[in-house]
């Protein structure tokens, strides 16, 4: 169940699974940087994507300028009907390509001339 998406300055896609508990990562249009092997809509992410017992549910995800990928892991498993957010961000450092911020218009990597 998607909730987020992000894409990172080699265009690969980020997306946040609410319903999973995971952070899938996925090939995008940029061929020239994918891994060796790999082609446009391929997941990149390990089969059903990253996971860890800490995640709860994941609505949403957002790279930053050195590539670090946050996502907000901010809905309880048994929420409470009056609040049901809980209160963590998870972060995996360096996973993406960085993007120059502040983010205006579509993706792009810090070293793309504007």
């Amino acid at each position: 169940m998607p909730w987020g998406i992000a894409v990172d300055g080699n265009d690969n896609v980020f997306v946040a699974n609410f319903n999973g508990k995971r952070l899938s990562y996925i090939a995008g249009a940029n061929t020239s940087s994918l891994p060796p092997g790999f082609n446009t809509g391929d997941p990149i992410s390990p089969d059903g994507g990253y996971t860890f017992d800490g995640f709860e549910r994941v609505t949403g995800v957002q790279v930053d300028p050195s590539g670090n990928v946050w996502c907000c892991n901010n809905w309880e498993m048994i929420p409470v009907q009056t609040n049901p957010g809980s209160h963590q961000l998870v972060v995996f450092i360096g996973l993406a390509a960085p993007v120059e911020t502040p983010l205006i218009g579509y993706p792009r990597s810090p070293h793309t001339e504007n």
